[in-house]
């Protein structure tokens, strides 16, 4: 696998080796640190079983099982494919490592959320016998859901989540807090604890479909007013775009005193440097950030806040998260290890949790019903998300309902052009919201 063609490297040299030492606070707490190599492993072996907390009785390492990839390798969402597949590859080598499974990706491009390759990539997993797969797009914005049931492939979508969309499909969960709909409870809380002369704010949406669009919009409504906050304006403008003068200047119109930014990927860069070009100063709080945002904007972007289930890379939150770090440091040396990285990494270790689940019953690693049941048996999972430094690895949890994440670790930080720093932490529905001190 390529590495990332590092264009951006003195940007995300500052993303990731400068980000402000601020020890995370957990939504939950993990299991009381030991030695990692108490179970009688040393090395890859040891660490990996105790941190990622396998049954060191059933890790399946006679078996070969294929594991479907379905990103995004060509089009606006390339940089997302390439950073998912390589978290996905340094946690299947570190699982053969650790004498489990032989995971074999087998690795194919929708085409950044194009429908019908969605639906193709998922029949070629069909055809090569897969039954587990890590998608994106939320299952290719809806159009994988269907032959996802029907060929009876255990999914997860670390990239977007469920969406409401994909919210209780069969076989498909999300593994990641829905972006942006879970942000918006701890997000309303911030602006009224931390900016309370924040009365009202404009929205700037990036269009990821109607009604997806609008249940974002009436969520955001709906969490900014409870806390006394009423948006004025709402600007839904095209995912993917790079020109949002228009909605630009009719923000400024409004009376607006924040803008809440609900853009994926490149997006919000494009945006930041052409609010600032305009002449406005209004601070933005946004649900994404990624380094190539802070390359386009360049000095647009200082003062960016933005809030997500982000992954912290300069301080890992748990002795899992910087095993993470350490070593994808060492295999993908010009790679920043973002929240995408990390929820693909972790997310090949839940299908192993899942096979050793299944060895553990007796069950058949091919047979869907048997991965599927054991996959619902118990939804809290290992985490490199919360935590302490003392615990091995945090947790998180899915719903059984709506098959989206109801547990993890997130907050709001604040980048201001060579750092990143916490400003608050919350859980998703703005649990636990706290202002860091």
């Amino acid at each position: 696998m390529s590495r990332i063609r590092n264009t951006r490297r003195g940007v995300l040299a500052a993303v990731a080796a400068s980000i402000a030492a601020l020890a995370l606070v957990a939504c939950s707490s993990g299991p009381a640190a030991t030695d990692p190599t108490d179970d009688g492993g040393s090395g890859v072996e040891g660490d990996v079983i105790a941190l990622s907390g396998a049954d060191a009785d059933n890790l399946g390492g006679d078996l070969t099982i294929p594991v479907g990839i379905n990103v995004a390798l060509s089009g606006q969402g390339a940089y997302f494919g390439e950073v998912m597949v390589q978290g996905a590859q340094l946690a299947a080598d570190q699982i053969k490592a650790a004498g489990g499974p032989d995971f074999q990706l087998s690795v194919k491009d929708h085409k950044s959320g194009d429908a019908q390759a969605g639906v193709q990539t998922t029949r070629e997993f069909a055809q090569e016998g897969v039954r587990m797969a890590l998608y994106s797009y939320i299952a290719v914005l809806g159009s994988a859901l269907q032959p996802i049931a029907q060929y009876e492939i255990l999914s997860l979508d670390g990239g977007g989540g469920t969406q409401e969309f994909g919210k209780g499909q069969p076989f498909f969960y999300g593994t990641r807090a829905l972006p942006p709909n879970d942000t918006f409870a701890g997000t309303a809380q911030y602006i009224a604890s931390a900016m309370p002369e924040v009365t009202k704010v404009a929205m700037i949406i990036g269009d990821t479909g109607a009604e997806n669009t609008q249940d974002s919009i009436d969520k955001a409504t709906a969490e900014l007013e409870g806390s006394g906050i009423e948006i004025v304006a709402t600007e839904v403008v095209t995912y993917g775009g790079t020109d949002f003068t228009s909605a630009i200047n009719k923000i400024i119109a409004s009376d607006a005193q924040l803008i809440v930014e609900a853009q994926y990927g490149t997006d919000g860069g494009y945006f930041l440097k052409q609010l600032r070009a305009a002449g406005s100063d209004l601070p933005v709080i946004g649900t994404e950030f990624i380094p190539d945002v802070a390359e386009i904007a360049g000095s647009a972007a200082d003062g960016f806040m933005f809030s997500l289930d982000y992954f912290d890379a300069a301080n890992p939150s748990n002795q899992w998260a910087q095993y993470l770090v350490d070593t994808a440091a060492e295999e993908y040396p010009e790679t920043t290890v973002d929240f995408y990285f990390a929820n693909y990494y972790q997310d090949m270790f839940k299908l192993w949790t899942v096979v050793q689940r299944v060895l553990a019953n007796g069950g058949d690693v091919n047979n869907p019903d048997d991965l599927l049941a054991a996959f619902e048996s118990d939804l809290t999972f290992p985490s490199v998300y919360g935590g302490t430094m003392d615990d091995l690895h945090g947790e998180e949890s899915i719903d059984a309902v709506s098959h989206s994440l109801s547990a993890r670790d997130m907050g709001v930080f604040l980048w201001d052009g060579e750092n990143v720093t916490r400003l608050a932490t919350y859980g998703i529905g703005g649990v636990d919201f706290s202002l860091a001190e």
